[in-house]
């Protein structure tokens, strides 16, 4: 059940991880690699070979058939290490011990006064490990010699369970690149097959201090693996600490890649009901990264956070721009500027404006509007239209009359004129037709100001509806999971 999908999977060009975990005794290794001496006792490592070396060769006829050469197409590698005591082995070369290392590609040459431009993305290397060249058409006996090779030389050693408990994590890898185009290297694709170490409670079991010793890494790797498996399959994007384990970083780009697909075989023991217990809880979190959404909602997260900073940082320039001109420019003094009025037209009462309400059949001019005319003083337009409503008797003065003429010259348009309130004193609100009012501009940078926080409010949005939507879809799936 398992082969079909990981073939897929490697089909698709993503990289695919199979792990088998479990409590130390429970059958582990022997389900990876099964026992060798016989061909209906083959493990999972040595029956995925075959499949993978079947298509592969389709691959290459495929390639064939449409005129391309054969060695142009697929080439395919294999290195074989184990992770002892959080240190790396090369299985392949005696045991040599080799270093973890983060690269990321070059995009553009440097300078002696300009560093070069590096990618985004960081990939994980094993500096010094044996990366031996397969066959495709000897993939599968190439392959199994060097898994018995490799598997002759982990560490294992006796426990309370177990005769011969591997002491190790042991890390196959099919290093798969798809040459497209002919003379240029592709992109590379990783089949990881991985049996862990047993999960033991070390304090308890332990023999002597050297097991206790390998007992306390085993568990250190485990409970990083589980940490990173619980913040992907929560979806909340918590933080993902795959750096705190040599195992974890290793594999980062098989467990928390965008393109990876990853899967776990659970094996258990039934005379010890505590530990089956834990394994089958740890394979039910496991099982939520088969969802892309559980590595898709993470990105979405911090996308959001710096959509986030971006909006502040742009709300900050608004405000702090529109105090220093409200405070000491000109227009401070008769205009308040913030996102409010900057989104609203102002206008100011322009020079001889009391000329366009002489004979005016529903507005007259008012001491309160010579005030606002002689101050200067800017406001907001609240409403226009042809004729202003009644005006009741609780209503102040506001330039409306009591009764509305019939006679007299075309009234035009009416605006509504709201004047902030200063020192304590209520807003006041004023009639005018719309030839008595002129616009006021902003500064420029005012408006850019304006124009950056609201592109970063609609991003924001969008990217917090996706990430709406993502958890949503991430919690139906959840949900069918339990069901």
């Amino acid at each position: 059940t398992l082969q079909a999908p990981m073939m897929r999977t490697l089909l698709r060009r993503e990289h695919c991880c199979l792990f088998a975990y479990g409590q130390t005794g429970s059958g582990k290794t022997h389900t990876v690699f099964g026992d060798p001496s016989s061909d209906d006792s083959k493990g999972v490592a040595f029956r995925l070979t075959e499949n993978l070396s079947k298509i592969l060769n389709g691959f290459q006829q495929t390639r064939c058939e449409e005129g391309q050469e054969p060695q142009e197409s697929v080439s395919v590698e294999f290195s074989f290490l184990e992770v002892y005591n959080e240190k790396i082995h090369d299985l392949l070369s005696n045991s040599k011990l080799c270093t973890l290392a983060g690269e990321r590609d070059e995009l553009a040459p440097g300078s002696a006064y300009k560093a070069p431009t590096l990618s985004a993305e960081e990939r994980v290397v094993v500096k010094g490990l044996t990366r031996r060249r397969c066959e495709v058409d000897q993939l599968t006996e190439q392959v199994s010699a060097w898994l018995h090779e490799g598997a002759a030389s982990r560490m294992v050693g006796r426990t309370v369970f177990n005769p011969r408990s591997s002491r190790s994590h042991a890390v196959a890898t099919i290093h798969i690149c798809w040459n497209d185009i002919a003379g240029k290297k592709g992109n590379e694709t990783r089949l990881y097959i991985v049996d862990l170490a047993g999960s033991e409670r070390c304090g308890q079991f332990a023999t002597n201090t050297e097991q206790l010793r390998e007992g306390a890494h085993i568990n250190l790797s485990l409970s990083t693996l589980g940490r990173v498996v619980s913040a992907l399959s929560r979806g909340q994007g918590d933080h993902v600490p795959h750096r705190d384990s040599a195992l974890t970083w290793l594999l980062t780009d098989a467990i928390t890649g965008h393109q990876a697909r990853a899967f776990m075989i659970a094996t258990v023991n039934p005379e010890h009901h505590a530990e089956t217990l834990s394994t089958l809880r740890y394979a039910q979190a496991y099982s939520s990264l088969q969802s892309d959404l559980s590595t898709k909602i993470p990105r979405l997260r911090a996308m959001l956070r710096t959509l986030q900073r971006k909006s502040e940082v742009a709300r900050y320039d608004l405000d702090t721009l529109c105090e220093d001109i409200n405070k000491n420019s000109r227009f401070g003094k008769t205009t308040e500027w913030n996102r409010q009025t900057l989104k609203s037209r102002v206008v100011r009462i322009v020079r001889h404006g009391e000329e366009h309400f002489q004979g005016h059949p529903f507005l007259k001019w008012t001491e309160l509007h010579a005030t606002k005319a002689i101050l200067g003083q800017a406001g907001v337009v609240e409403e226009t239209g042809p004729v202003p409503p009644e005006r009741d008797e609780a209503d102040s003065e506001d330039g409306r009359r009591w009764h509305y003429r019939t006679e007299g010259p075309t009234s035009g348009t009416c605006a509504r004129v709201v004047f902030a309130g200063r020192h304590g004193h209520p807003s006041v609100h004023l009639w005018f037709p719309e030839e008595a009012l002129g616009e006021v501009s902003p500064h420029p940078r005012l408006r850019e100001l304006l124009s950056n926080f609201e592109r970063a409010e609609v991003a924001l949005q969008q990217k917090q509806a996706q990430l709406d939507q993502a958890q949503r879809a991430f919690s139906a799936q959840m949900q069918q999971f339990m069901e």
